[in-house]
């Protein structure tokens, strides 16, 4: 059905324009993470750049990742040697600048001009500083008046359409350049960082990789350190079978991608989390808020748990049957607890992230699946069949003066 003759409006959006405008953010966003790669001296011929057109989002979610665990262990060694304050900060410092800095590499045709003729080396050296300089301006240029404006862009278009028409008046096409633009604009502004030696964005030598939980191997990882996924073509994971960080790495791809603009995870732990309360409360007839009835889960537990360790923090068991019998129940009491919380606060947490654990391509590929099959569902390029989808159709007069001269 002609989408004129229901919705009354002949400007409306039409496939071309989605297309296009779909292209060049993907192209956009291409170019900004590359840039970005290739100023932090990371390899580009990993999965890096097909884990970022995949799940924009993921430079941001491992990116906070990585701050936390940073500030985290800079606390925890701060409360466990509060004297070695200043080794503390020289390690904070060498951490974040392994999260955002450059890594150095050890230029063979530099040292050996160094090494034969010093006269040499300091005149090419005088010569290269006008030309890094006019490189780094060009590309501080490039960034700003291009990816990083079309980024910007983009995402007040976004919030524009939504807060003028509501959340349903955005396609797949709204929400996937919506996540390209946040991830565009993320790397870009890193790349400014570094192309302008920020503190925190310095050279820091190429740590050595060894798969690991201590803080350093995870920031590498939350990195983006292009080593991190080796077994990128694995499609099943076990313990004995493949790669754990390319697991991790491909859990991390899946656990930052969206459908249709909001995260399948997170909603499934909304939902769980709001069910277990609902049926909680009707069966114990409590009239407590859902944030209310969590903290009083946890302190009952927390509670249990103290005092059934008070029982039994001798180890063994006394000798007198009836002294014996107050610690079986604390005992039990205690296994009790840690099934109830285990069911009412871990298991929703886990559940939903098992299937991405265990093949991380085959998640995140069946999700674009559906997400391109519900691109193409929907109007203009699906049929329109009342007038509720029009405001899908909606052209915003501003996007003709803000977005690339391609897309018009």
């Amino acid at each position: 059905m002609d989408s004129t003759n229901v919705c009354h409006d002949g400007n409306a959006r039409t496939e071309k324009e989605l297309i296009v405008k779909l292209i060049v953010a993907h192209f956009t966003a291409a170019v900004a993470f590359c840039n970005f790669q290739s100023l932090r001296n990371e390899r580009l011929d990993s999965i890096e750049p097909i884990l970022f057109l995949l799940s924009p989002l993921i430079v941001v979610t491992q990116t906070a990742l990585g701050l936390i665990v940073i500030h985290l262990s800079f606390l925890l060694s701060i409360w466990k040697s509060p004297r070695s304050f200043s080794g503390h900060a020289a390690t904070y410092a060498r951490r974040w600048n392994v999260l955002f800095g450059k890594y150095t590499l050890s230029g063979y045709s530099q040292v050996d001009v160094k090494s034969t003729d010093p006269l040499i080396y300091d005149k090419v050296r005088t010569r290269s500083r006008p030309g890094r300089a006019w490189v780094r301006f060009g590309r501080a240029i490039a960034l700003s008046g291009a990816t990083l404006f079309q980024c910007a862009a983009t995402i007040f278009i976004h919030e524009r359409r939504r807060t003028i028409y509501g959340w349903d008046s955005l396609t797949v096409v709204d929400h996937r350049t919506f996540e390209l633009a946040i991830g565009g604009a993320a790397v870009s502004v890193m790349s400014l960082a570094l192309l302008f030696k920020l503190p925190g964005f310095s050279q820091v030598p190429k740590p050595e990789y060894i798969p690991d939980t201590n803080p350093d191997s995870i920031i590498i990882f939350c990195r983006g350190d292009s080593r991190r996924c080796p077994s990128w073509y694995q499609i099943i994971y076990f313990s004995d079978l493949g790669s754990t960080t390319s697991a991790l790495t491909w859990f991390m791809c899946v656990a930052s991608s969206t459908y249709k603009g909001r995260s399948l995870g997170l909603d499934f732990l909304k939902n769980a989390y709001i069910a277990i309360f609902e049926t909680t409360s009707d069966l114990l007839s409590l009239n407590v808020s859902v944030m209310a009835f969590y903290c009083l889960v946890v302190f009952f537990s927390a509670s249990i748990l103290a005092i059934a360790k008070l029982y039994t923090r001798n180890g063994r068991l006394p000798d007198s049957l009836w002294a014996s019998v107050p610690v079986c129940i604390a005992g039990f009491i205690m296994f009790t607890a840690f099934i109830y919380m285990w069911l009412l606060i871990f298991f929703p947490m886990i559940l939903p992230w098992i299937p991405a654990m265990l093949s991380g391509p085959a998640c995140i590929l069946t999700m674009k699946g559906y997400e391109l099959h519900a691109l193409f569902s929907q109007p203009p390029f699906g049929p329109l069949m009342n007038a509720t989808g029009c405001p899908l159709l909606w052209k915003d007069p501003v996007a003709e003066h803000m977005w690339l001269p391609a897309v018009h």
